[in-house]
């Protein structure tokens, strides 16, 4: 088995009760087969605890005001206290691991859903690498597991990746040049016309294909007016996902009205403008986002061949904590601190990132809405 995972991954050191948030509130905590039979069969009184606090139908821990009843008021888990580590459930024992799994491949990442892992993915200002290691396991043979596709995938997140980690394209560019790519992309992965990809990639390599695009992209740039409809648009499709935590609602119901209403159409262009300045030299943490977003999205294309709406939500995602980032500025007077960014991003992900049935609702909205098009997509990124 090969695993493949960014550079800092075994850097990652969870804040225990120093965290500024908890991964034991908020969502629910499946409980693994496995750990079910130990909890089941444990002894004593703390044994009888876990026989009274797990929800045996839904296989999960049962919660009080959110929060996981083996939560302490130290905000430290007791089943840890009481049994170390290998009491812990899989679930539990992972996070904020997260892992993409392919025939004989695991990807895997930290989930920016965490605090202390959204630190360390937006805090480098170096260009994030992968490393590589292999292990002894069986061979997996996955049932129509499409592995000449996939190799093209991991051929196109690649050059995806060279755009990103061109700092010498802005981050709108090199946005517009990724979505722009994958939409061209998309017909030829849909129909496993595998050559005219690598023909493809190839012209996308050169200097004449970036200023080909740059012409294309010319007609999108400085329409802000329609940059704040698009966006707003973006920002109101949040309201239809599942929602974890009430305050996040009342956020981003804050956060609009400083934004899009409290604005107007100049003050919002002067705003964007002043922040895109104001942030110039860390640029990167979007840059890291986006490195971030395709690594754990890109090559799921495997299995629904749709290249197209994983590369929209890698920069539909961004671009929604950017604008989030723009109006926690505004509302600090003009300020916003790294720490204000991780928290930005965090809760984001939090949200949206880390719940399967909001990443579905998501992608098929990208999909299927012609909010997400191609052309509206520019205009949003490039406005």
């Amino acid at each position: 088995m090969e695993y493949t995972y960014p550079q800092y991954f075994y850097d990652f050191q969870c804040e225990a009760s120093a965290c500024s948030d908890t991964c034991c509130a908020g969502w629910g905590i499946s409980i693994d087969s496995v750990s079910l039979k130990k909890y089941k069969k444990y002894p004593g009184f703390f044994g009888n605890r876990l026989k009274n606090s797990i929800n045996w139908e839904n296989h999960s821990f049962e919660q009080y005001n959110g929060r996981c009843v083996f939560l302490n008021e130290e905000n430290l888990c007791d089943i840890y206290t009481e049994g170390g580590p290998e009491m812990l459930c899989k679930a539990c024992t992972r996070y904020p691991r997260h892992y993409e799994e392919y025939e004989n491949l695991r990807e895997i990442s930290l989930s920016l859903s965490c605090p202390a892992a959204a630190r360390m993915i937006m805090s480098s200002d170096e260009r994030m690498t992968f490393l590589k290691e292999s292990r002894e396991t069986p061979e997996e043979k996955y049932e129509r597991f499409d592995s000449d596709l996939f190799t093209k995938l991991q051929e196109i997140r690649g050059y995806l990746y060279r755009v990103v980690q061109n700092r010498e394209l802005s981050i709108e560019e090199r946005m517009a040049l990724i979505a722009a790519a994958s939409h061209d992309l998309q017909n030829r992965i849909g129909r496993r016309r595998f050559y005219p990809v690598e023909d493809l990639l190839k012209r996308y390599e050169t200097p004449a294909f970036l200023k080909t695009a740059r012409k294309k992209f010319a007609k999108y740039q400085g329409r802000k007016a329609e940059r704040r409809t698009q966006l707003q648009k973006m920002w109101r499709r949040l309201y239809r996902l599942e929602v974890l935590r009430p305050s996040w609602t009342e956020l981003l119901k804050e956060y609009e009205q400083k934004l899009y209403c409290g604005l107007s159409g100049e003050e919002y262009k002067e705003a964007v403008c002043a922040f895109a300045e104001y942030y110039k030299e860390k640029e990167y943490e979007y840059e890291q986002l986006l490195m971030y977003f395709l690594f754990t999205y890109v090559c799921g294309a495997v299995y629904d061949r749709d290249l197209f709406s994983k590369v929209r939500l890698a920069v539909v995602n961004t671009m929604l904590i950017r604008e989030l980032g723009i109006a926690v500025w505004l509302s600090k007077g003009r300020q916003l601190s790294f720490e204000d960014q991780v928290e930005i991003a965090h809760r984001y992900a939090r949200e949206v990132e880390h719940s399967q049935p909001n990443i579905e609702a998501m992608e098929y909205m990208t999909a299927e809405e012609e909010l997400f098009t191609l052309e509206k997509l520019l205009n949003g990124i490039l406005g």
